[in-house]
């Protein structure tokens, strides 16, 4: 199923609701359509370009884990704990999701366009003996040392945390990358995510004062 943002009809409202399992965006463009996957039961919907889909399907449409039919409890990411979302096939026959392949830096796609399959031989061993904090934090203990973990981007932090913990935190971010690389995926703790949100507002608002001295300062010589 396939949402521009502009559903045809109401009727199709109650199915479109949820955002992209790979960015969190819940908007459609023409261009960059949010596809849903019509497998039984499965809540996936990504973006076109998110998911690699070549082209965008006129009919029913299916995610790779729905598409294989391999059964639901053999099919887990091998870079984190969690088994829902949008997955692809691993270099190693495993399965990984597509955010955690973006946001694990040494994680790579073989084919770029399809993102697929993932490629994880270059992931060095100390990630997956990194344990997340935020599973430590949230009381599950025995997911902390699953799969492999992102640090906070923050330099000279050490808090280390799964891709998918951080999403369901609203912790990952997209900056500006170097002129190779157009945008940068990188994500934060908790406490520095904090600081640079209150950063930026404190930037923002700090201009806007600026703004209406400068405003005061005209009115008052004319």
């Amino acid at each position: 199923m396939v949402s521009s943002g502009l559903p045809a009809d109401f009727s199709n409202m109650k199915e479109m609701i949820g955002g992209c399992c790979v960015c969190s965006d819940e908007r459609g463009w023409a261009e960059n359509p949010l596809v849903y996957c019509d497998g039984h039961g499965c809540n996936v919907a990504v973006h076109q370009a998110c998911y690699g889909i070549v082209q965008v399907p006129t009919g029913p449409w299916f995610c790779r884990k729905c598409e294989s039919q391999e059964r639901a409890a053999r099919v887990k990411c091998e870079l984190c704990p969690h088994k829902d979302g949008a997955l692809k096939r691993t270099d190693n026959c495993g399965w990984a999701h597509v955010v955690c392949a973006l946001y694990i830096p040494e994680v790579q796609f073989a084919n770029v366009t399809t993102m697929e399959p993932i490629v994880l031989q270059y992931v060095p061993h100390e990630r997956f003996n990194k344990t997340c904090y935020i599973c430590e934090e949230q009381g599950r203990e025995s997911k902390a040392a699953t799969g492999a973990c992102m640090t906070c981007n923050k330099h000279g932090c050490r808090q280390a945390f799964h891709v998918t913990c951080a999403q369901l935190a609203g912790l990952l971010c997209e900056e500006e990358g170097s002129e190779a690389d157009n945008v940068k995926y990188c994500g934060y703790c908790k406490y520095h995510f904090g600081k640079l949100v209150s950063a930026k507002k404190f930037t923002k608002e700090t201009v806007r004062n600026l703004k209406k001295k400068e405003k005061s300062k005209v009115a008052t010589m004319l």
